[in-house]
């Protein structure tokens, strides 16, 4: 891989930022309805509203999920690199550097979460995913307070999306905690399909956060985009 200006080189094919910032949130876009809408279609779901990570079950919606956040995971990598690389000239290099620290261990998650389901590899799943929620948030802070000089639109969507984030993840957790100290008759070691039945009251809040808490990432990711193009044209 070789930096070009505006994008990477790899091998003969150039690939810009702004192709890089658009995957990073069209690809996780895509892979969750998706994932969601076959688990559901194929009689597999055991509920609605259920958690995203439910829709990482035997059959074509494991395949959806984990290839559609493997590569998110690596996308997300490589456009935490990209941002630091593009903007880390400005005063605020040391937040800069921490920002890259952030995306790349967000992106390292996501990518270990996707293969690390959460009816095999409960604890490893809960961690990962709990990694990539609450870094991903961070980054996502990071990066908007190391780039003062960020696109207008961008920014209004950028807080917006956070706002939606941590209002989402704070009513998510809320639920599954609250739920969790009532399960002790239950335990959180048995079949996590029991375990899930047993608290859905509160998986009927926790999912519909969890959605709120997707979405506030996925607008947040979208609006790096338009820094991207501001820069690409400055170049031109």
């Amino acid at each position: 891989m070789e930096n070009i200006t505006n994008g990477i080189k790899i091998g003969s094919r150039e690939i810009q930022d702004t192709t890089i910032a658009r995957m990073g949130w069209l690809i996780p876009t895509i892979t969750v309805p998706l994932a969601m809408t076959i688990h559901i279609f194929s009689g597999n779901s055991r509920d609605f509203p259920f958690f995203i990570s439910e829709s990482d079950y035997p059959g074509l919606e494991r395949w959806v999920f984990t290839i559609g956040f493997f590569c998110a995971g690596l996308v997300q990598m490589l456009f935490a690199y990209r941002m630091w690389h593009s903007f880390n000239n400005g005063e605020r290099r040391k937040l800069m550097h921490l920002t890259l620290g952030c995306g790349l261990f967000t992106g390292a998650n996501l990518v270990v979460m996707s293969f690390a389901n959460m009816y095999d590899y409960l604890s490893i799943h809960v961690l990962t995913a709990s990694n990539v929620f609450e870094f991903g948030m961070l980054w996502a802070l990071l990066a908007h307070l190391s780039l003062p000089k960020a696109n207008s639109s961008g920014r209004k969507i950028r807080i917006a999306g956070m706002w939606i984030a941590l209002v989402s993840f704070v009513i998510m957790s809320q639920s599954i905690i609250r739920a969790i100290k009532d399960l002790e008759e239950f335990g959180l070691e048995g079949d996590t399909i029991i375990t899930l039945n047993s608290i859905q009251s509160a998986v009927d809040i926790a999912a519909y956060a969890e959605y709120g808490l997707f979405l506030g990432l996925i607008l947040a990711l979208y609006s790096f985009e338009s820094d991207f193009r501001d820069k690409l044209k400055q170049s031109q």
